[in-house]
């Protein structure tokens, strides 16, 4: 029994039966995964062995400085956007030619 229904002048019998009066349900969550707090999409796409390799190694980078084990689509997200920055601080308005044209402004600026 708890310590505030043995210090009430309540007699003993009255007691028990306070203790098992059902109590108010406690508010529980959902069984399962909690919600992720960024809804995200399953997306299915197909790699080569040298382009799981790259990510693999970025995965490896990003994991400690995140403090956690980082998913591949995490991984793929944090370098689009880091891409989409670099590109848009080096060229603003420009249309490129080729692959080759985009890859060299993104690496040189």
């Amino acid at each position: 029994m708890s310590a505030d229904l043995l210090s009430n002048n309540k007699p003993a019998w009255v007691q028990l039966y306070e203790a098992r009066r059902p109590r108010p349900p406690q508010r529980t969550r959902p069984r399962g995964r909690p919600p992720r707090v960024t809804p995200r999409k399953a997306t299915v796409f197909h790699l080569t062995d040298g382009e799981r390799k790259e990510l693999d190694a970025w995965q490896n980078r990003l994991s400690p400085l995140l403090g956690r084990k980082v998913s591949l689509g995490e991984t793929a997200g944090i370098l689009a956007r880091i891409a989409s920055a670099r590109l848009k601080e080096t060229s603003q308005d420009v249309t490129f030619e080729s692959l080759a044209d985009l890859a060299r402004a993104l690496v040189e600026g």
